[in-house]
């Protein structure tokens, strides 16, 4: 049941947040926006991890806001790359192709995830 929760969040949400983060037309300000936000995003994950480090192993609820914390700063950093390069190539084929590898980017986590599931079962 859990891994089926975590499928429907990272492939139904990560990709609309993605679509979200790079509907604005790429500028120098957009880029630097993506940029604070996978910082602070980090920071707070990390600030979390270590400032409640005595509650670790016994809130599963800390481990869920930790990891979608990051996983939501894996998706702005592959926005902050997809403003990137359209900023730099601006082509229409740029737009399409960044769109669709930066979406399907947001899903990696998923995998790592199956992973780690299937290496443990064995």
């Amino acid at each position: 049941m859990t891994l089926m929760l975590v499928f429907l969040i990272v492939f139904l949400i990560g990709p609309f947040l993605f679509k979200a983060l790079i509907a604005v037309p790429p500028s120098l300000r957009a880029v630097r926006t993506l940029g604070a936000m996978v910082l602070a995003a980090f920071l707070f994950a990390t600030g979390l991890r270590y400032g409640l480090l005595r509650y670790w192993s016994d809130s599963p609820w800390l481990l869920g806001v930790i990891a979608l914390t990051l996983w939501a700063a894996w998706i702005g950093v592959i926005a902050l790359v997809v403003q990137a390069l359209r900023r730099a190539d601006p082509r229409p084929a740029m737009r399409r192709w960044s769109g669709v590898l930066g979406a399907v980017g947001t899903t990696v986590p998923w995998f790592g995830l199956v992973l780690a599931n299937l290496m443990r079962s064995t």
